[in-house]
């Protein structure tokens, strides 16, 4: 459970167990995750075909 300690107009300030923030966090940490992959499918799927060479050149120039 979490109560509301003070609210302003930009922040709000609350209290919770150590548990609780913890999974937040957690769950915080998958979240920008999984955007970073969406992300990079995106790019993957809109990239043009490479064949094998031309990968392994790509990836040599990084």
């Amino acid at each position: 459970m979490e109560t509301i300690i003070e609210r302003t107009p930009g922040r709000i300030t609350v209290s919770m167990s150590t548990r609780r923030w913890n999974r937040i966090q957690k769950l915080e940490q998958a979240y920008k995750l999984a955007r970073i992959i969406k992300h990079g499918m995106n790019q993957a799927e809109m990239a043009p075909a490479m064949t094998v060479e031309q990968a392994m050149k790509h990836l040599e120039e990084l």
